[in-house]
């Protein structure tokens, strides 16, 4: 798959041919090899494991190329768990929120798609960041700055959310989620069935590095868990769950 520098990031051309696994190890090196940002050619794609109908295939994930994305200074750029729920994430022309937007990757992809989308970030770099990039690629969003929830009002028939998930003593950094991994994925369910319509569903990646057991029996009484999607790394897998409420009363407001 050749490609060529271009000032501060690279032009990466499309290649259908070699195998899943010499794709799997392209993708994963990308992150590695490119300083600064990295623009689509036609289209790059992703290997993931996907679930339907009860079985697991092995798929591509293919990123729009007319989207293009800048990642400022600070902001978490698109990496393998962001492409792993852009193949999962299934929306239409709905009501969506995407909590924890970065770049804006995955909320300029779901409007693209015809969402009525709304985009929140804790930090105000990646709110300038995904306002930009709305701006550059002439899609409409609504972006704010939001703690998970906080600044945030109304209902909606998807949350989509790519949480800190690696363990760490501190809480620091965009990939940071706490001792076990899952504290801002706690906090974030706490609320998130507040905001969902009720036939509405949410989209959350996590790491097998943190303790999904934990969190998905903390709060099985309120949501039905289903994953849907996986993706194997180095020392990791990233798997993702679609969470729908159950129907009891003290699910909604």
């Amino acid at each position: 798959m050749p490609f060529r520098k271009i000032r501060n990031g690279a032009f990466v051309r499309g290649d259908n041919r070699g195998t899943p696994k010499k794709h799997q190890e392209y993708c994963n090196c990308i992150d590695y090899l490119f300083h600064g940002n990295v623009y689509v050619k036609k289209s790059i794609k992703h290997c993931v494991w996907q679930k339907k109908n009860r079985h697991w295939y092995f798929t591509f994930v293919e990123i729009d190329a007319r989207i293009i994305i800048e990642v400022s200074e600070g902001v978490y750029p698109p990496s393998e768990d962001s492409y792993l729920l852009l193949g999962c994430i299934e929306v239409g022309k709905e009501k969506v929120l995407e909590v924890g937007t970065g770049t804006g990757i995955i909320a300029l992809h779901a409007a693209k798609r015809g969402a009525d989308v709304t985009a929140v970030d804790i930090k105000q770099e990646a709110v300038e960041n995904a306002r930009k990039n709305a701006e550059m690629n002439g899609i409409k969003i609504h972006v704010e700055q939001s703690d998970l929830f906080s600044n945030v009002s109304g209902i909606f028939d998807v949350i989509i959310f790519n949480p800190p998930y690696l363990p760490s003593d501190k809480m620091e950094e965009a990939w940071e989620g706490g001792e076990e991994g899952i504290e801002v994925a706690k906090r974030f369910l706490e609320k998130a069935r507040f905001y969902l319509s009720h036939k509405g569903r949410i989209y959350i990646v996590l790491s097998t590095l943190g303790n999904i057991k934990k969190l998905i029996d903390d709060f099985e009484q309120f949501y039905d868990f289903e994953e849907i999607g996986r993706m194997n790394l180095f020392f990791e897998k990233l798997i993702v769950y679609k969470i729908t409420c159950k129907d009891t009363e003290t699910n909604f407001r």
